[in-house]
């Protein structure tokens, strides 16, 4: 789920603009997205311990299909693809 949320958060990053605070915003938007959105459909019988452990998980998977997906979609533009 969350490497399927960071795919979209890097496309995204790349359709909003090409300043960088712009895509940070939205990989971070789109990560808490998919925290909440796991921790209040499968994980909501955790205690404080597990939810802290949902927050962890899968964090540098997003990080880096996030950036791969943004560098992909800004080469891809460059190179005068339609992206």
């Amino acid at each position: 789920m969350r490497v399927g949320f960071a795919a979209l958060a890097g496309y995204a990053a790349h359709l909003l603009g090409s300043d960088y605070t712009t895509g940070v915003s939205v990989g971070i938007a789109l990560y808490l997205v998919s925290y909440y959105l796991a921790r209040f459909t499968w994980y909501r019988g955790l205690d404080r311990e597990g939810q802290g452990k949902v927050y962890t998980t899968g964090v540098g998977s997003f990080v880096l299909v996030f950036i791969f997906t943004w560098i992909l979609c800004f080469t891809l533009q460059a190179a005068g693809f339609p992206v």
